[in-house]
């Protein structure tokens, strides 16, 4: 329902006002403009009070059309409207106070994000450029990390050096001083002295070796150490470096995690540099020249997290990288060699189950890699063993005791022998012969006894062939119902007997007494063997090996070897010889496992294999050795 009711009371005559009812008695409000609003002149504008003079309305629209001519403004549009960043306005400042130095002033913690003189109060100014100053002469006081920041920053932008490599030293040399303390400082200061490096040209060495890759460490910088690592002589790959290189998470193997731990981090890195070893003396190229990855240009921002004005050295700057990390050919062969390394590692230890994917690695490299865990394997083995032994301690004090007593005993024995020998010839001798002298003297009696026992027990003592002759010596029997010695006459041969056994003993005891010194051993009789041949010769004479038709590595082979290695292989020459190997090692002083080490560890260096497998020489390069001769 519409109820269309006008509104007569609107006074303006122009506008009709009609309002509209709905059903639901909602009123709505319809205006509706005539137009006779047109052509209708405005009222005049009212002139102010304060205006005497009655302007022309036509001459007033004449004059708001003449443009009049400005005076030119006197100022530098491109220094007074430039555009000024906070890093520009650091380095102007920095410039500024270049050598600014303020005397000993006491120490101000300060702390900021993005660390500037601005933000400095004036105890911080005073404190940073009296650390600054010391600093740069060499003592490095403690100090907040900002301060550090700001120093850091001074050098970026060429402040307190006048030759790059000296802005280099500094930068280092403040970071070695502090990173100890501030371990936060290792995230920027790789960086920077990188982009230090790339900006002023210069080719420094890398001074820090990684373990393990930082996760804030550019790609470029990675790549740039993976390069340096295969480059040197030998690979020096650690096992944190070679995971970044596999194509498997071999820390995942059940091997590794229940018993191959350790032997895989050990072996794994020395077969990548056993393998580039043997690349570069057979084949004359080594592993990153065999596979030859392709540089690629990357782009790098400079002095990333630094206050840093990019109107310097630029925002960016275009590096060639060497990609070793992603280059496809190269991950996969190193992927085979540990693939290869822990199988063989599982069959040296007894571990049931093989890894697939061992199949890129050529026959003869999986053979050299075999001989060499095999070796090292076994010799790991040998020396757990004799580590697992009891230590023997020797008490020099209880063995000079021991000699000792036993050198009493020894001549109690002999002493004792003597007299009964003395008393069965004298008991055997015929009754006439036997002299009564009744009247002889106690003190003759006596003096001849102590002769005759004193003879018999350097008789004893000064020959040790007779004691070998007669083995009843050492038992240890006492004849109590034997007659005395005091007793018994002792007949006038049985006393010039003694008194020149008496005078030999005397012309000996000298020599006696030197081998019974407390230093010396327990005794023993001097040996008549001849005395150890020397290094070098056998029981047939020199042992000479003729290289002069053989190869530059074997002859360079022959000249490292000494003649003692010359006599090991020419023991070895035709099979193992356990115990004559062992008997020249005894003669030289050594042991046989370090000999043999001594020859394949030569062997790698020029012929690069190993020449000995096990204790007898490799089949491959037995007919290497025929020349190798015994004069």
């Amino acid at each position: 329902m519409k109820n269309d009711k006008p509104n007569n009371d609107n006074h303006i005559d122009s506008i009709r006002h009609t309002t509209h009812v709905t059903d639901q008695g909602i009123r709505f409000a319809e205006f509706e403009l005539a137009g006779d609003e047109q052509d209708i002149p405005l009222p005049d504008k009212r002139p102010d009070r304060q205006e005497q003079e009655i302007v022309n309305p036509n001459e007033q629209a004449k004059n708001s059309l003449i443009v009049k001519p400005q005076q030119p403004l006197d100022m530098n549009w491109g220094e007074d409207f430039r555009y000024v960043t906070k890093e520009q306005q650091f380095v102007q400042k920095a410039r500024e106070l270049a050598w600014h130095v303020e005397d000993e002033a006491p120490f101000v913690a300060f702390k900021s994000y993005w660390p500037t003189y601005d933000q400095m109060a004036s105890d911080q100014f005073k404190w940073y450029f009296y650390w600054r100053e010391e600093v740069r002469s060499g003592r490095y006081p403690d100090t907040d990390l900002s301060y550090l920041f700001v120093y850091f920053y001074e050098l970026i932008h060429g402040v307190g050096w006048s030759d790059p490599l000296q802005g280099y030293a500094l930068m280092e040399q403040a970071w070695t001083a502090y990173r100890k303390r501030y371990a936060k400082l290792d995230t920027y200061l790789r960086e920077w002295l990188y982009d230090f490096m790339i900006v002023h040209g210069l080719d420094m060495p890398i001074q820090e070796t990684y373990q393990r890759f930082p996760r804030v460490l550019s790609a470029e910088l990675k790549e740039k150490e993976w390069k340096r690592r295969f480059s040197l002589q030998p690979v020096e790959l650690t096992w944190e470096l070679l995971l970044d290189l596999l194509d498997y998470d071999v820390e995942k193997s059940r091997f590794y995690q229940e018993k191959g731990r350790k032997d895989l981090e050990r072996y794994a890195p020395k077969v990548i540099a056993l393998v580039d070893s043997y690349w570069a003396k057979m084949k004359g190229q080594r592993l990153i020249d065999r596979f030859q990855p392709r540089p690629r240009q990357v782009k790098r921002h400079l002095f990333r997290s630094a206050v840093y004005d990019h109107g310097l050295y630029g925002r960016t700057v275009v590096l060639t990288v060497v990609s070793l990390s992603e280059h496809a050919p190269l991950r996969s062969y190193i992927t085979g060699l540990v693939r290869l390394t822990e199988n063989k590692l599982r069959e040296l230890r007894g571990f049931k189950g093989r890894l697939r994917g061992a199949d890129t690695v050529e026959p003869e490299m999986e053979e050299i890699i075999t001989r060499y865990l095999k070796k090292e394997i076994q010799e790991q083995m040998e020396a757990e063993r004799k580590q697992s032994l009891p230590e023997v301690q020797i008490d020099t004090g209880k063995l000079r005791r021991l000699q000792r007593e036993s050198d009493q005993v020894r001549d109690m024995l002999l002493t004792e022998e003597a007299g009964q020998q003395e008393v069965e010839a004298e008991n055997s001798r015929p009754p006439a012969e036997i002299v009564t002298d009744a009247g002889a003297s106690s003190g003759a009696a006596e003096h001849a006894v102590t002769g005759s026992g004193s003879a018999a027990s350097s008789k004893g003592r000064s020959s040790q062939k007779s004691a070998a002759k007669n083995p009843e010596v050492f038992q240890a029997v006492m004849d109590f119902d034997a007659v005395s010695y005091e007793e018994t006459k002792v007949p006038e041969e049985d006393r010039n007997e003694a008194k020149a056994a008496l005078a030999v003993t005397e012309k000996e005891e000298p020599a006696i007494a030197g081998s019974e010194d407390e230093g010396t051993a327990l005794g023993a009789p001097e040996s008549k063997e001849p005395s150890v041949q020397a290094a070098g010769t056998s029981s047939g004479g020199a042992v000479v090996w003729n290289t002069d038709g053989l190869d530059e590595e074997w002859q360079e082979l022959g000249e490292r070897l000494t003649p003692l290695h010359l006599e090991v292989l020419h023991a070895l020459k035709s099979g193992p010889n356990r115990q004559q190997l062992q008997r020249i090692a005894e003669q030289a002083g050594s042991m046989p496992a370090l000999l043999l080490d001594e020859i394949n560890e030569a062997a790698m260096d020029t012929v690069g294999d190993l020449l000995i497998d096990g204790e007898s020489i490799a089949d491959d390069y037995i007919e290497m050795l025929e020349t190798l001769k015994s004069e």
